[in-house]
């Protein structure tokens, strides 16, 4: 029978503003010592899809340095410490990468980043009849292009390849009670 692991002894190999690094020493329930497994910890994220009264989709472009490519996306973030909840962060995150807002912010879900090494969710929300109120306001790390792309456009292509993001377009899907193509 499969069982949690029993974890011996843990250690911090790596922290700063943005992740900690956690060795842990394990024993599962059948013997077997699995030393060191790294844990990434992060903080939740939050995913939105803004869609404007005309139904187009408010996208980013991004350079991502994992992979090296400016690529599309849709507004994302960290919940910070100081959010009273991952909702005020959709609505910040919003704001600050677009300069857009929305009154309706509708809660998709909430699912596990990647479980096998990280204990972070990520929140996803749709903002419906956004608008453009303000600038972007981008932290010193991001440069953000912002665009409208039509909603059947954003379901019909593979412009948006970060999995959360995608997970984004098919829980607002489901919200509309729309099928997978």
């Amino acid at each position: 029978m499969i069982e949690p692991w029993k974890v011996l002894s843990s250690r911090i190999v790596l922290e700063d503003q943005w992740i900690r690094v956690r060795a842990d020493n394990c024993r599962r329930n059948d013997g077997v010592a699995i030393e060191p497994y790294y844990v990434l910890e992060y903080p939740d994220w939050i995913c939105v899809l803004p869609i404007t009264p005309r139904g187009d989709v408010v996208i980013t472009k991004e350079y991502r340095h994992g992979i090296g490519l400016v690529v599309a996306g849709l507004p994302s973030g960290v919940v910070d410490k100081d959010d009273r909840c991952p909702e005020a962060t959709a609505r910040r995150e919003l704001l600050e990468e677009t300069g857009y807002t929305s009154e309706q912010i509708v809660p998709l879900g909430s699912f596990y980043a990647n479980s096998t090494n990280q204990a972070n969710m990520v929140h996803y929300f749709l903002a419906l009849d956004v608008q453009r109120t303000g600038t972007p306001a981008l932290d010193a790390t991001e440069q953000i292009d912002v665009e409208l792309v039509p909603w059947d456009q954003i379901r019909s292509s593979l412009l948006l390849r970060q999995s959360h993001h995608v997970a984004c377009i098919h829980l607002a899907e489901r919200h509309f009670g729309m099928r997978h193509d």
